[in-house]
């Protein structure tokens, strides 16, 4: 994931300087680098094992089912659904973040159904088996995860839901905590979100050059970004800067648990302060030391999931 933002960005950088007199040309570049759905590498694995071992339980897909919604727009969406092996009425909706499907959050969601859980892992739009053509940066996925939480509400009118995302996942799960929910969600788990998307390519724009270039940056950021916000306006249909999950946390009432990596320089460990300053609810933050980006349950899943009990406990007694 980290690697595709960076190349493609940095290959926008680099064009900047030549082609700044067509900002149409600019932001379509930066468009079809940033905002098109790109397949992951299947045979890539995290590096540490409980990532890699959750990323393979997730592919076998054993006693997975298939379930599908339809989007407000009109697509059809796809997730995989882990029942529980014995009765029980939570539920955990695990969502996943840029260029990956639901693989990625195998270790996450294994956790949750070891320990008596009902799962929903969704395919993100236009990841895996659902449907979509452009990245909404968690701004149309909120509007798709409240369509899952009505799946499940419509099928267990006594569910009790906790949402967890990672990274883009995360700014999703944030995002739709700053509108209306169903009763049912009781909690939400944010791991490594990004304040707002326009923060994030700004940076990823900047530290990107500065590594590999050991030089500014050729074009302003904040030309490139205007580009491509009018190009998605115009072939996406809605504002870049609307998908700012540091808005969205300002107006949630959904007890929130932060998540990040003390090493994680692609979505810099400061947004998650500044997320956690933002946030309104009830709420709950961990550091992961050592972590990098979207790696914080690898790096120590003892830590993680003893916070995520602690921070749980209150609105599903007994739980993990």
């Amino acid at each position: 994931m980290k690697h595709r933002i960076k190349v493609g960005l940095l290959g926008l950088a680099m064009a900047g300087a030549g082609v700044a007199g067509s900002a149409t040309a600019l932001g379509n570049y930066l468009y079809g680098q940033v905002m098109v759905p790109k397949v992951r590498d299947a045979e890539r694995l995290e590096d540490n094992p409980t990532q890699a071992e959750g990323r393979l339980w997730a592919r076998a897909g054993d006693g997975f089912r298939s379930a599908t919604i339809q989007s407000v727009d009109g697509l059809i969406l796809w997730s995989a659904l882990v029942p529980a092996q014995g009765e029980s009425h939570r539920w955990a909706i695990c969502m996943h973040g840029y260029h990956d499907t639901h693989e990625s959050m195998g270790a996450i969601a294994k956790h949750y159904h070891d320990h008596g859980w009902n799962v929903l892992i969704p395919d993100q739009r236009g990841y895996g088996k659902s449907e979509g053509d452009y990245v909404g940066w968690g701004y149309d996925e909120r509007l798709d995860l409240l369509g899952w939480v009505n799946y499940i509400t419509r099928r267990d009118h006594e569910a009790q839901i906790v949402l967890h995302g990672v990274s883009m996942g995360a700014a999703t799960v944030l995002m739709a905590t700053g509108g209306v929910l169903p009763r049912q969600v009781k909690a939400a788990i944010s791991d490594c979100s990004y304040t707002s998307i326009e923060e994030e390519m700004r940076h990823v724009l900047q530290s990107s050059v500065r590594q590999q270039f050991s030089r500014s940056l050729p074009a302003p950021a904040g030309m490139l970004f205007a580009a491509l916000r009018k190009s998605v306006l115009r072939r996406a249909g809605y504002d870049l800067k609307d998908a700012a999950p540091i808005k969205a946390v300002a107006l949630s009432k959904t007890p929130t648990l932060f998540i990040h990596g003390s090493k994680d320089d692609f979505v810099p460990a400061p947004m998650m302060n500044r997320l956690y300053q933002a946030a309104r609810c009830p709420k709950s933050f961990l550091w992961v030391p050592e972590a990098g980006h979207a790696l914080s349950v690898g790096t120590n899943p003892e830590l993680y999931w003893t916070a995520a009990r602690t921070f749980l406990q209150e609105y599903f007694p007994g739980a993990l």
